[in-house]
């Protein structure tokens, strides 16, 4: 099978499938390093993989590049800078044509490959340009628009939600990377099946971060959190003021290490922080690493913290639970009471209450039996959830329904004009300027 990946995609992570390692070459778009272990199943089982991705670093005057390895290729698109607002290099922002000037380089990269399916990650332009394509394709729901909206009401993420009631209303399967996800699908106009797939975890993280259920506190007892952007939506303040309260009061000593692009050392984290009043004493900031990089330092820590408000799947969650690292996230975060087996397998706490993290995050390092019963339920229940080959072998599966179901589609009625139109039609600009 040839099977097509519309998501996002850094260059450094999967720089190992690629002939010459990818060096100097455009960095891709980061934020899903699970896509990087997906296409390395789907290659170890014999498949041909072809990625499609964009590149904010590209100018859009310029052509795309093409990257290849054994058995797949990736493309990297030109892509605008700005989301929102106007930049130097443009000054109209992705998110008000709908991110047209994208979808118009994804398109022309996709049309110069031959795919057997097509996969979109995400509700938004990856998945306009596999609809439009009409070719059998696939979209997983990563978020829930209504929810980022809600969280984080600005002109970008309403574009967002636009684009993904767009995508909701096609006659293209789905799938959801949890239950709670999967609500987002219940009241689209489309009753096709949707499949319920989590993200994958990459089977390195067994052997090259070696799990110890009980870490000796040594020296400083270390807290990692990993929000990645200083937001609403993330809620980190919660968590390091729980964190400043308890560390003045513990008799031993404690540090925290944040990880994220918000949280480089005098970024808007760090401003954030001390607008707040809180010392930044045995407080680091990191700010952004390479995957594999990041679970290095995290798989240190002696606790996980994670106060988001919602989360789809939880990666970061997920990672730790892998890395036997005891976990404190919130009772209402999304995804996360049953990623955490409804605590089970890490504490549940209210994320806007400093006193109840606080509270977890001191019994989640006092070395308790029944964190450590936490701990061995994580580890076991993540990788049944997440392992990479089974992960892979159930969208194989979802892949191979699909393009039957097209052929039989295709067989038996017309072809019915798509709800993401073609990029490259004045209707589709029509359409654009009413939504």
């Amino acid at each position: 099978m040839r099977i097509g990946i519309l998501a996002p995609v850094a260059t450094a992570d999967v720089a190992h499938l690629l002939t010459g390692g990818g060096r100097e070459a455009p960095k891709g778009l980061a934020g899903a390093p699970f896509i990087a272990t997906l296409i390395e199943s789907y290659l170890a089982l014999g498949h041909e993989v072809v990625a499609f991705t964009s590149d904010r670093n590209l100018r859009t005057s310029r052509e795309s590049v093409v990257l290849e390895g054994p058995k797949f290729r990736l493309w990297l698109c030109p892509s605008r800078p700005n989301g929102t607002m106007p930049h130097v290099r443009s000054p109209i922002g992705r998110i008000w044509d709908f991110f047209r000037v994208e979808r118009r380089y994804l398109t022309q990269a996709l049309v110069q490959e031959s795919t057997d399916i097509l996969h979109a990650h995400w509700t938004y332009e990856f998945a306009w340009v596999a609809i439009a394509s009409g070719r059998p394709c696939i979209v997983t729901i990563h978020d829930s628009p209504s929810d980022v909206l809600r969280l984080a009401p600005t002109p970008y993420t309403l574009g967002r939600y636009l684009m993904a009631r767009k995508v909701l209303r096609a006659d293209i399967p789905l799938t959801a990377v949890s239950p709670h996800i999967s609500k987002v699908a219940a009241h689209r106009a489309s009753q096709k099946p949707v499949y319920l797939v989590a993200n994958p975890l990459p089977s390195w993280l067994r052997s090259q971060l070696p799990l110890t259920f009980a870490k000796p506190q040594v020296g400083k007892a270390i807290v990692a959190m990993a929000p990645g952007y200083w937001s609403r939506f993330k809620n980190p303040l919660p968590g390091v003021i729980a964190f400043a309260e308890l560390s003045a009061i513990r008799s031993s000593p404690m540090e925290m290490h944040l990880y994220g692009a918000d949280f480089a050392p005098g970024g808007k984290a760090e401003r954030e922080i001390l607008r707040a009043g809180i010392s930044m004493h045995n407080i680091h900031l990191h700010g952004h690493l390479e995957h594999k990089a990041l679970l290095k330092q995290i798989c240190r820590a002696n606790l996980f913290l994670h106060t988001s408000l919602t989360e789809s799947f939880g990666m970061a969650v997920a990672e730790a639970m892998a890395m036997g690292i005891p976990v404190v996230a919130g009772e209402n975060s999304g995804a996360i009471p049953w990623l955490l087996r409804e605590g089970a397998a890490g504490q549940l706490v209210n994320v806007n209450d400093v006193r109840a993290i606080r509270d977890a995050i001191a019994k989640g390092l006092s070395q308790a039996d029944d964190i450590y019963t936490q701990i061995r339920i994580a580890n076991e229940s993540i990788w049944k959830l997440t392992d990479q080959d089974t992960v892979a072998q159930k969208y194989i599966a979802a892949y191979q329904e699909t393009i039957e179901n097209h052929k039989d589609n295709m067989l038996s009625k017309p072809v019915k004009s798509q709800t993401c139109e073609s990029t490259s039609t004045k209707s589709d600009r029509r359409n654009e300027s009413s939504t």
